[in-house]
């Protein structure tokens, strides 16, 4: 080590770049925000080099053929990492393989965080590619030469990484590979080399199939049941509302597992927007229909053109699975007077004669308070008759927005299945 510079790179010819073998060994991936677009990982960096000023004839040295110096103590590769982002990071000091022959090993074992840039569409059914980017920091390609490190010497070729996956982990490694690319950077006229590392990974979708995914097709299927409860029913309104608070119960769930601050929008979230929609208009209707089919005071004869179009269109009805509505009450072409069924509003024949011309005044009042008895029930029996119609409409409007909306959650799943949210 007499006269050995730290800051002179080892090579006889300055003119001659040195030849640096790197490998990189994933020990681990520790965490993947989505939120903050970070990577973090653990791995040992392999650097291999020639240094000409550290040989030694071993016979001389009582047969030593390495030896091991600190890092600090000898010339190194200032090799460091391009997309670093503020994170976990650690590094060991570890020593300096030197061989006899000058051959020097350097290994260190780091913990960094990286950029990566994410695409959310598929979440949580998304895999993202990430890279970590390692340059010499002030040789360029004229006085350091990269090249990968495996069973051979590779200077154009892809490297495979070996990559180990750990059950408690949310991610999972499918391939890590390694590659050596040339840049120029605005500052400098020559090339710089770069140690590029590819890292794809998938999510385990174990947690959100049963948190979020499940929960979802379940609230989807749930809407169209809404227009299957009858329609002069209040409980509409009830399952309705309730609908809405479990959707919305769902969204708090997938906020609070993954903060989203990001630019691409997740197609679970679309899903979850058009569900509320679905939902939010659903309910409307219902009210709607609610108030369609209320008899409270209502005693506005059904046009005559809804009459035909919903209650004696046996077309339409069959087509709906409602079958033959009974025999609905008639209205009159005039001022909408109600036209008397002849069961009901005619006096029959057999009845006794209630205009008894008598003195008695007892008599007549008997008469008068019949009378007025059987003209209310009279009345209210059409008026029931008129509710039953409404509902009967109410009905059929509710069986219409029942397929319509069996047709729209359909079309939205499949439109999920294309877009892969369900399908991993």
């Amino acid at each position: 080590m007499k006269n050995y510079l730290t800051a002179v790179r080892p090579t006889t010819d300055l003119s001659t770049p040195i030849h640096v073998q790197l490998m990189y060994d994933l020990i681990r991936v520790d965490e993947l925000d989505a939120a903050k677009e970070t990577i973090t990982t653990t791995f040992m960096f392999q650097q291999i080099w020639k240094d000409p000023r550290l040989t030694w004839n071993t016979t001389e040295y009582g047969g030593i053929k390495s030896i091991r110096f600190p890092y600090n103590s000898v010339w190194h590769p200032d090799i460091e990492i391009e997309n670093f982002a503020p994170g976990p990071s650690w590094s060991s000091e570890a020593s300096v393989y030197i061989s006899y022959d000058g051959t020097a090993i350097y290994v260190p074992h780091k913990t960094l965080s990286t950029y990566c840039s994410m695409d959310l569409a598929l979440f949580p059914y998304d895999t993202q590619t990430c890279s970590l980017t390692f340059v010499p920091w002030t040789h360029n390609s004229l006085e350091m030469r990269l090249g990968l490190y495996g069973h051979y010497y590779n200077t154009t070729k892809k490297l495979e990484i070996n990559v180990e996956n750990y059950l408690d982990f949310q991610w999972k490694i499918l391939k890590a590979t390694a590659s050596i690319n040339s840049r120029k950077y605005s500052c400098c006229p020559e090339e710089y080399q770069r140690f590029v590392v590819t890292i794809t990974t998938m999510r385990k979708t174990s947690f959100y199939r049963y948190v979020i995914t499940w929960p979802s097709i379940i609230a989807c299927f749930l809407v169209p049941f809404l227009f299957a409860i009858p329609s002069h029913s209040a409980q509409k309104i009830t399952f309705g509302l309730g609908l809405m608070i479990f959707e919305s119960l769902i969204v708090l769930v997938f906020v609070e597992t993954n903060t989203f601050d990001h630019t691409t929008v997740p197609n679970l979230a679309i899903f979850h927007l058009i569900i509320l929609i679905l939902t939010s208009i659903s309910l409307l209707l219902s009210i709607f229909i609610i108030s369609l089919c209320d008899d409270s005071g209502r005693r506005k004869r059904v046009p005559a053109w809804l009459q035909r179009l919903a209650l004696n269109d046996t077309c339409l009805r069959r087509i709906l699975c409602l079958g033959q509505y009974g025999k609905s009450i008639r209205y009159s072409n005039g001022g909408g007077g109600l036209l008397e069924d002849q069961g009901i509003h005619e006096p029959s024949h057999d009845a006794p004669e209630m205009h008894t011309v008598s003195n008695n005044d007892t008599m007549r009042d008997l008469s008068e308070s019949i009378r007025t008895i059987s003209d209310k029930m009279i009345s209210e029996e059409a008026s029931a008759r008129i509710t039953q119609d409404w509902r009967e409409i109410g009905r059929l409007v509710d069986r219409i927005l029942g397929f319509l909306c069996v047709v729209t959650v359909f079309s939205l799943l499949m439109w999920s299945i294309t877009s892969s949210i369900w399908l991993k």
